[in-house]
């Protein structure tokens, strides 16, 4: 019951999303049409590109059409590019939910055995330096780090491409500056969880009871890590619709260049396009950590049933 409930929530959010998008984006305010053709053009050339368009029709029927292309998984032409609106995130949607991926990899190779190191330093004045840096880390903007990383590894010591060159290496050092704010507050999170669970009495219980060190400390960490699931989560919701800054940066053809370039010129079925398939992704990516957590801990599920 606890899944069925959780995909018609899922189903319900898409569809909401999706309707509001398209309602503000119908408020705002211009013609897109005269916005194409530029603000010297005839009115009867702004009239006919409009009946092209469908721009003539009145918002019921431009709803329904949207509407019914939605279910069919199509959302038409874009204005600017005069393809489908489909095909065009589609070519550019796996490249950015590859950089999320790739950011993800390296945010948990480095945090999870960071924080565990950190943990076990005993100097507390080291640990006051690392807590320094670490909030370093998460105080840094990404689009300030991104700049400089460029200039000094792509330009100076050329150890990386300048920009994208369609090859996965060329992802390494945009995942690394987006990695690095990430890896500040997923350390900071793992850290404070290793506290309060060294804290538990389950712990004394098991050292009383001759538990090895290793396995008591594989068993801490898991039980740190758990929490952590949902971070994953946002992080990753936050990476597919955030990035946007750095692929302007390193000149990636993701969904966030395509999401600029559709607002500049008004491409409002792109623009519609871009917010549904976004959020359908966000809303399924939601759905799967709340179904992993759920199975990694059955009292998340009990709870809410």
């Amino acid at each position: 019951m606890y899944y069925i409930k959780k995909l018609l929530k899922m189903l319900f959010s898409i569809y909401l999303i999706g309707t509001i998008s398209f309602l503000l984006l119908e408020l705002i305010p211009g013609d897109p049409a005269l916005a194409i053709l530029g603000v010297e053009s005839s009115a009867e050339d702004v009239a006919i590109l409009r009946e092209s368009l469908g721009l003539n029709k009145s918002f019921i029927e431009r709803y329904f059409i949207w509407g019914k292309g939605v279910l069919l998984g199509d959302f038409g032409n874009s204005f600017k590019y005069g393809e489908p609106v489909s095909k065009l995130i589609l070519d550019r949607l796996p490249l950015t939910i590859e950089i999320a991926i790739l950011t993800i990899l390296i945010v948990l190779l480095v945090s999870i055995p960071l924080s565990f190191a950190i943990h076990k330093i005993k100097k507390a004045s080291i640990k006051r330096v690392l807590d320094f840096i670490i909030g370093l880390f998460i105080s840094i903007p990404s689009f300030w780090l991104g700049i400089i990383s460029m200039f000094l590894f792509s330009v100076i010591l050329r150890w990386f491409s300048v920009g994208y060159n369609n090859s996965i290496s060329s992802l390494i050092l945009p995942c690394i500056v987006i990695a690095i704010p990430n890896i500040g507050v997923f350390t900071s999170y793992i850290k404070s969880n290793l506290d309060i669970e060294m804290k538990e009495e389950y712990i004394k219980y098991l050292y009383v009871n001759g538990v090895k060190r290793f396995w008591l400390n594989l068993y801490i960490l898991k039980n740190s890590i758990i929490p952590v699931i949902p971070l994953v989560g946002i992080m990753l919701i936050d990476l597919i619709t955030g990035v946007v800054i750095i692929e302007q940066i390193f000149s990636i053809p993701g969904i966030g260049r395509l999401m600029i370039t559709a607002v500049i010129n008004r491409d409002l079925p792109l623009i519609q396009g871009l917010i549904f398939y976004t959020s359908v992704v966000l809303v399924i990516i939601n759905f799967g950590i709340d179904i992993v957590y759920s199975i990694v801990d059955p009292r998340i599920r009990s709870e809410r049933e």
